[in-house]
């Protein structure tokens, strides 16, 4: 009997680990929304780097011609160059990280408005005017934008982790699964058959 739960104790301890770290982490971003904006520009600028690095690795083969080689080293220095850069001066990489994002939350209203019709033109056009409004949100106040995507963020998770620690704290504590466990402790199986 003790094998048969001790899967589903370790299961429990995970979820409740993971419950904790998420309201802990969620906890940080509401108390420190800079310092996430910092750690968030830190990981996207390291990505930046990695990426350049692949597109510059992507142009030393010689079976593409020179001018798409020429363009992948051009373009590989940008990146990596842009990565190095927001980890050196991570408000600034904040502000462009937002502002991009700005950008395509624009394209992306404009482009709802003429996609083809779904059946649910009104919640298009919602949809497109809450796209195309958060995007000039972000572009005119990146930072603004930023904490205010990051206290969001800091919500969720901070819900995501309650909840889960609820169910860590009262897994097999539900009705139905005493249920089940007096049926089994009493060899009753519930059926009303013979």
């Amino acid at each position: 009997m003790s094998g048969n739960r001790a899967p589903h104790r370790r299961l429990r301890t995970a979820v409740a680990v993971l419950g904790a770290v998420a309201l802990a982490a969620g906890i940080a971003a509401l108390l420190l929304p800079h310092a996430t904006l910092v750690a968030v520009v830190w990981v996207f600028g390291i990505y930046l780097v990695v990426a350049g690095g692949t597109l510059l690795v992507r142009a030393v083969p010689g079976g593409a011609p020179v001018w798409r080689r020429v363009a992948l080293v051009v373009v590989g220095v940008l990146v990596v160059v842009a990565g190095v850069f927001a980890i050196v001066h991570p408000p600034v990489g904040a502000r462009w990280l937002a502002f991009a994002i700005g950008f395509a939350w624009l394209l992306e209203g404009i482009t709802l408005l003429y996609a083809p019709d779904t059946g649910h033109r009104a919640l298009t056009v919602v949809a497109a005017a809450l796209s195309f409004v958060s995007g000039l949100v972000l572009i005119t106040l990146p930072a603004l934008g930023a904490v205010f995507v990051v206290a969001v963020v800091g919500g969720v998770l901070i819900v995501s982790g309650v909840v889960q620690l609820v169910i860590a704290t009262t897994w097999g504590k539900t009705p139905g699964t005493r249920i089940t466990e007096n049926a089994r402790n009493t060899g009753n199986t519930g059926s009303t058959g013979t």
